[in-house]
């Protein structure tokens, strides 16, 4: 069992500067982090072959790339793995539309700008492969997103088969934003980790301080004592830039997150170790199973 059961951490992204953007550019190409394999689709390329099933993901606030090295690509391996027979062509939402910062997600419940940018590439993707399955997907910051683009997707909402979310933060919204209803035909595929409890799906089970310097301090001490075991080296990578982004960040919200905390919205800002366990504790693969079957479960219908 990992010695960070007391995780915490919310979401962040620094302001770009240019060696920001340059990594940005960098893991566009990194397969660990990214899968662009809707492009030639997209692109409207000769010969762009499509897919019978296809996949848009939207990653969690701080994730590099445009799937993410927590969730997206280990989500993405375990559906190569498991696709025999099926062409699968995944697709992360552009880094250009969607910097997945804190301030969409505290601001906005999650960034529209990634709701309307996965809408637009799913309507583009569906009228070039008009027999194409799809399916919507996200992990936390990018769960909101993936609810807000069920909105913007116009007749192509016809080929959506399912909406898959992990660590849904939705609960903790739905008194603020009205968020889309999932279209009739389309499967909702949803993973918390209950047992010991992810916040931002389930209710907490200890409390934070309320003061959001206190709060601020907490959760950095937590994460400066984090047990990478588990972690592969890319998600290890990104615990060391989650130390250097976070207190800067969160300061720059500290507004928001009292007001939060006031109005008792401060699971909002809690994430726990439990948040980032779904690429790792198996819950990609049983998503990966799920989603097959309901894809094969829509060719037979």
């Amino acid at each position: 069992m990992w010695t960070i059961l007391r995780l915490g951490i919310w979401f962040g992204l620094a302001t770009v500067t240019s060696p920001v953007l340059a990594r940005t550019i960098l893991h566009r190409r990194d397969t660990a982090v990214s899968a662009n394999e809707w492009d030639s689709v997209l692109q409207g390329e000769n010969g762009a072959e499509c897919s019978d099933l296809a996949v848009i993901f939207a990653r969690g606030t701080f994730d590099k790339g445009n799937l993410g090295p927590w969730v997206g690509g280990p989500f993405h391996d375990a559906l190569v793995t498991k696709s025999a027979g099926i062409k699968i062509a995944v697709q992360g939402v552009s880094p250009d539309d969607y910097p997945a910062n804190l301030a969409d997600y505290v601001e906005d419940g999650g960034s529209d700008s990634c709701a309307e940018s996965l809408g637009n590439a799913v309507q583009a993707y569906v009228s070039r492969c008009t027999g194409s399955k799809v399916a919507i997907w996200g992990w936390s910051q990018g769960a909101l997103c993936a609810h807000k683009s069920l909105g913007k997707l116009g007749d192509a909402a016809s080929n959506v088969i399912a909406l898959g979310v992990f660590g849904d933060p939705v609960s903790v919204w739905q008194d603020s934003i009205d968020f889309p209803a999932i279209p009739q035909g389309t499967t909702l595929l949803s993973y918390c980790e209950k047992t010991t409890p992810d916040p931002l799906c389930t209710n907490p089970i200890e409390d934070f301080p309320k003061d959001p310097v206190a709060f601020i301090d907490i959760i950095k001490d937590i994460w400066e004592e984090v047990d990478e075991t588990h972690m592969n080296d890319v998600q290890k990578e990104a615990v060391g830039e989650i130390l250097v982004e976070l207190p800067k960040e969160a300061l720059k919200q500290v507004g928001r997150l009292a007001t939060d905390a006031l109005e008792g919205h401060l699971r909002r800002w809690m994430l726990t170790p439990e948040h980032f366990w779904y690429g790792i504790d198996g819950k990609v693969s049983t998503a990966a199973d799920d989603l097959i079957r309901v894809y094969k479960d829509s060719v037979a219908a």
